[in-house]
């Protein structure tokens, strides 16, 4: 169940993402500019809207889901010790 819970979870997340993405990205077609300037505003609002919700979504549910807080010990876990070989080690003369 709980892995079943954690799956949708991860559904709703990337399902949103998506949807945000579009949203932002996407390009108005219209030739009347108010309706272009209306449509503009309206899609790329709503693209920051599930930004912020996408946000808070995982803020709360990183706290519960067992995956998420894998995931977020993983992280943690390498930005403590990251990898020598990407760390900036050039030494300029």
């Amino acid at each position: 169940m709980n892995k079943t819970i954690s799956f949708i979870r991860m559904a709703i997340l990337f399902a949103l993402g998506m949807a945000a993405c579009l949203l932002v990205f996407g390009e108005e077609q219209d030739d009347n500019l108010p309706a272009w300037a209306f449509r503009f505003i309206i899609d790329k609002a709503l693209g920051i809207g599930l930004c912020f919700y996408i946000g808070r979504l995982y803020k709360r549910w990183s706290k519960i889901d067992p995956w998420l807080i894998a995931y977020d010990k993983m992280c943690d876990e390498v930005m403590e010790k990251p990898n020598p070989m990407y760390l900036d080690n050039d030494k300029e003369d």
